[in-house]
């Protein structure tokens, strides 16, 4: 069952309201983390050079962090008057389709390149980074070692699944020869739970509506690949089955909001 649109490598359709989606979905996670800038507030971006955002999407981080005004003057600076403090940076972006991407124009300051992130990276590309920014982990370690310096991933979970990423990763990352500078846990309230926080109401009916939608695309994934399970193990093989428990899901998802676990992963390569 594939949810692709043309020659699209995304498992999820490749359209204006996906756009959209993600964007959504980069304001409401910031939010969360309670954070101003693109970056965790101690992580210093001074001395950093080349910078890679991997499963850009809509390069809206890498844009984000473009506009930091360590790392470039706002507009209206004549050069002359541009802060000694302001970093000149390579900027890079990737993913494993580029359909996302901006207009081409608006990347003439970015290197964007197709990838996917479960395959190796070219060699080249070894430890050449400062800074690796990656919304969703790599799924392996040894592709992991493919990025240098520093890793920073805000990532999540549902905190019912057995094997949350937020308490695997750390190890991924360590396995990769790279050391955990900081880690952060943090509560993502979905619907009805968000709706009762002042700074997060906005995003209340948003972030159901995004949990919905993508429970039902990796869900769907699931089935064609054989591995969608029931709480108790049992493996869902017929669509029939598949939608009644994606629709008691939503029903108590909607009746009672949601709770994700959310993680915030700051990782160093190890001295050599």
């Amino acid at each position: 069952m594939s949810n692709q649109v043309g020659n699209s490598l995304y498992a999820i359709p490749a359209d204006t309201p996906e756009k959209e989606r993600l964007g959504k979905q980069y304001a409401y996670k910031r939010t969360l983390f309670g954070w101003n800038s693109p970056m965790p507030p101690s992580l210093d971006v001074s001395g950093l050079t080349d910078i890679l955002d991997v499963g850009a999407g809509t390069c809206v981080w890498t844009f984000d962090f473009a506009n930091m005004p360590q790392v470039k003057p706002r507009p209206a600076l004549p050069e002359k008057t541009q802060p000694k403090e302001t970093l000149l940076v390579r900027l890079y972006a990737c993913d494993i389709d580029t359909v996302f991407f901006p207009d081409r124009a608006l990347l003439d300051e970015f290197g964007v390149f197709q990838q996917d992130v479960t395959k190796p990276f070219a060699p080249e590309l070894r430890w050449k980074f400062d800074l690796v920014h990656s919304f969703t982990p790599a799924s392996s370690p040894s592709r992991l070692r493919t990025h240098p310096g520093m890793i920073y991933t805000p990532s999540s979970d549902l905190i019912t699944l057995g094997r949350s990423l937020t308490y695997r990763l750390p190890h991924m990352l360590r396995a990769a020869w790279l050391k955990v500078k900081e880690s952060r846990r943090i509560p993502c309230l979905i619907g009805k739970l968000a709706a009762d926080r002042l700074e997060l109401a906005l995003f209340a009916e948003f972030s159901m509506e995004n949990f919905v939608f993508v429970f039902r695309h990796l869900a769907k994934g699931l089935l064609a690949k054989g591995k969608l399970r029931m709480p108790d193990g049992i493996v869902v093989a017929a669509e029939e089955q598949a939608e009644s428990m994606l629709k008691e899901v939503e029903e108590g998802a909607r009746r009672n909001g949601v709770v994700m676990l959310g993680g915030v992963f700051v990782a160093v390569k190890e001295s050599t």
